[in-house]
This record gives structure tokens, sequence and C-alpha cells, in this order.
């Protein structure tokens, strides 16, 4: 099942004025408000009252134009025309009208006179910020300027374009049987070449707790049930191949013993097996390592012509008596150990039950159950977060985890370096992948691959969404840099 978030985009109410008076108390302002809507256009609404205490004389011309002013810039509106009783009248028998006004009056003495101003203008980026402002300009007969005023009637603010764009989640699928592991490795001493444990030789009571305590993690848990025990026992290359075949099998039998023994369990709870000399170890620390001649050393150990004990006893010929003794004391200890690995299934858990768990042992939840934990909380919560950023901890490598893991990410905001990475586990294929890819496209801008990758992951069947963000790409086309 799939889940997308998304968010209607409506206009952006930018402000609402209050009444105030310009022009030496003479003009009123009232009611203005600025818009911009979803088509880019900026729209102007505001109320000019004309006060009784208004001076034009019959001869005069009032002109009033309102202007947009921001970073040197400045963007003249149509303009109020007020025309004394003589000047109207010579005016109109001379057609001498100006083009261009928005409206044209006749002063009226001694009354309060109103005019709707209402225009629409295309929205310019510097305009965000801009100041609204009143020019007053008082003509005489022979249009002579004899006053001037240009005086503030309110700032803008517009908000910077928010883009909404539909982020697909995925539902996991619920899991069956939950199946579950705990992974640890031992480094028990051995007295040399014997293969029998004794608890308390060197730190053989601290390897042997941890054991135990893998174990116990699990049994003392009513909510898991114990399935099995794997133990893999390994030797270290110096000395005879059979000799470490030996070793290697009796030590690892020591151990399974000891469990079963301090357990008392059924022997068929617990399997093992037992690799004689940890070549792939002594590999991984030559390579980690700044030793002389290292490309001869791995040239060397992958050489499968040799016989394995010819082949240690070249390397420590070539690297030398006190290299070969660094190697005895710094890399072989580690090659002897016991790898396990504790199986255990996990019963299934309501709601309520897994918000406490998510919290203690998410290691016990399913996907699913995070997924339904995460989706009772509010979309941007911390809580929501939290669950899938558990998720994608809990379940590293699992598709449906990284995408719901990327998808939480790219809702949060900010750094998108993070659900990128989650962004590359996830199907590839998947519609969900796509249609995150192409948000993240949008994002950032590059809108011909966010164009791409929604019109893909809309012929992948993710069809609704994907129709959302190419509305959402074309208003951040259509939009000016903010």
């Amino acid at each position: 099942m799939k889940k997308i978030l998304y968010i209607l985009f409506c206009l952006l109410p930018v402000l609402g004025g209050k009444a105030q008076t310009l022009y030496r108390s003479q003009i009123r302002v009232d009611n203005e408000s600025i818009t911009r809507s979803d088509d880019n256009r900026l729209t102007i609404r505001m109320e000019l009252i004309l006060q009784e205490n208004l001076k034009l004389a019959s001869n005069n011309a009032a002109t009033l134009t309102p202007f947009l002013e921001s970073q040197g810039k400045t963007k003249a509106l149509p303009a109020i025309v007020i025309y004394g009783r003589k000047r109207q009248l010579i005016n109109q028998r001379n057609h001498q009208n100006p083009e261009g006004t928005y409206t044209i009056i006749r002063y009226k003495r001694h009354e309060n006179q109103k005019i709707d101003y209402l225009i629409q203008l295309p929205y310019e980026a510097w305009m965000r910020q801009a100041d609204l402002k009143l020019n007053v300009d008082m003509c005489g007969c022979c249009d002579v300027v004899e006053e001037s005023s240009g005086e503030m009637i309110t700032k803008l603010n517009i908000e910077l374009l928010k883009l909404h764009p539909a982020i697909a989640y995925i539902t996991p699928k619920a899991e069956g049987v939950k199946h579950r592991a705990v992974e640890g490795t031992a480094f028990l001493d051995f007295p040399v070449n014997k293969t029998i444990i004794y608890p308390e030789y060197r730190r053989n009571s601290a390897e042997l707790a941890r054991i135990r305590a893998s174990i116990d993690t699990v049994r003392n848990d009513k909510n898991t049930q114990l399935t099995g025990i794997k133990i893999h026992g390994y030797a270290s290359p110096e000395g005879g191949y059979a000799n470490n075949t030996r070793l290697a099998k009796g030590r690892t039998q020591a151990l399974v013993d000891y469990v079963t023994s301090y357990y008392n369990f059924d022997h068929n709870l617990i399997s093992s097996e037992y690799t004689p000399e940890d070549w792939d170890g002594f590999r991984k620390f030559v390579e980690s390592s700044s030793m002389d001649k290292k490309e001869e050393i791995l040239r060397m150990m992958d050489n499968q012509e040799v016989n394995i004990d010819i082949k240690e006893h070249n390397i420590a010929k070539l690297i030398g008596v006190q290299a070969y003794q660094c190697l005895l004391s710094e890399c072989y200890p580690a090659l002897r150990h016991s790898d396990y690995v504790v199986n255990y299934t996990v019963r299934g858990f309501n709601l309520e039950e897994s918000k406490e768990i998510i919290k203690k042992r998410p290691q016990l939840l399913s996907l699913q159950e995070i997924y339904l934990v995460a989706q009772s909380y509010k979309p941007g919560s911390e809580e929501f977060n939290h669950a899938f950023q558990v998720a994608a901890v809990m379940f590293p490598d699992d598709p449906i985890a990284n995408l719901n893991a990327a998808a939480m990410e790219i809702q949060k905001g900010g750094d998108l370096t993070t659900a990128k990475k989650h962004l590359a586990k996830a199907d590839p294929k998947a519609a969900e992948t796509i249609n995150n890819l192409g948000v993240i496209a949008l994002i950032e801008g590059d809108m011909q691959a966010a164009k791409k990758y929604f019109d893909v992951a809309k012929a992948a069947g993710l069809k609704t969404q994907a129709d959302m963000n190419l509305i959402e790409l074309r208003k951040k086309q259509n939009y000016p840099a903010n």
C-alpha cells in the first residue's frame, strides 16, 4: 500500500492595511491589501478617500500616482486624476484628458470622495519587499506643478514561493515471522596446542560472559523465542595446516560443549563449523597496514598454486624475523576467534506496544510496525521523523525503509544529502523513488531533470502524485527568482 503526503497550494495574502492619512491629512488610504496569486500576478487593492479639507482650486488638477520602489527600481501604477470644475470643462472642450489613467473624477468641495483602487500587474522579484508610495502632484492652469509629495502607504512583505510537492511513502508489507539474530565474536585463549576451555584462563572469563549475555538477552525476554545458536571457530595461519585444523575443530567443539552444558540446551539447538586458518582476516590486516612489501605479500596470498603451509612460510621469510614477530603479536591473536549467532523469533505488537518498544528495543519491531508508529504522529513532528530514522537504522539495506527515510528527510527540509544517500538504496525502478528524485531536482532548481522524473513516475503508475508535482514544476518555472 502506498501513501502520498502533499499540501495544496493557495493564494498568498500578503498584507491588510490600516487606515492612514497622507498629504497633510487631506487624503486617507484605507483597506489596502496586496496578494500574489499562483499565476504570478500582483493584485493591489485600496480605498483612497479625498477628505473634505482637501484644497483644490477650480482651475487646478491633482494627480495621485501610486508607485512601487525598491532596490533602485520604480514602477509607476495607473494614476487617479482629479479636476477642479473649470479645469475639467476646459479639458473636455479641448479633448485633453490624459491617457493611461486609472480614473478621472471631478473634485467636490467640502465632501469626502472615495475611490476604489484595484489593479493587477506582473510580479517581479524586486517587488517582494518594495515600498508602496503615493505621489501627489497639484498643477495650476498652465500645468505648472505647484506642489508634489511622495509618501509611504505600506511596505510589501511578499512570502517567498513555497513549493508543496507530493512526496511518496510506501507502507511495508507485514512480516509473517519476525526472525532476528544477535551476532558477536569471542576471543578465547587456549594454552598452546590445547583445545580445552579454562574459564579463568587469561581473558576467558570476560569473553564467556559476553557470549552468555547475548544468549540471556533473548532467553530473558518474554517477547522472544530462542530458535538456534551457530558457532564458527577460526585458527590463525602460523604452524602446520593439519594441526590448525585440529585446533579449530576442537576449540569450536569445546565452546559448543560449554554453552550446551551451561544452559542445559539440547545439542540440536546449537550448530557449528570451523575454518582452520583465517586467511581472509589475515588479508584484511595486511591491506590496511603500512607494512613493507605489502603488495608482494598480497600477491603471495592470492597465489592458489602454492601449498598453504609453504605460502605462510614464504611470507614469513619475505618480511623478515622482526616483522614476523609483529604479526605474531599484533595480527595472529585476532585471527583466533569464535563468531557466534543467536537466532530467535519475536511476537507481533500492537500500536501502543510498538510506541514503547521503539524507545528501548527497536530491533524487535518489524518494518511495518515502525511505519505504523510513524503514521500515528503528525507528519514532520519529532516522533514522526524519529520513527523513520529508526527504520533506516534497523533495516539499513531495505529498499522501502530507505525510500521512506528519504521521503521524511525531503519533507523535513534542509540539507538533502541524507535523502539522496537513502534513495541510492531504494528500488531505482519504483515509481515512488523516481518521484522523490524528481522532488529533489525540483527543490534544487533542476527543472529539466524534475520533469523527466515526474513523467517517468507518472508512466510507472504514480499518476495523481506526478501530476501534482508537474503543477508545482510549472509554478516554479513561471515564478521569477525570489
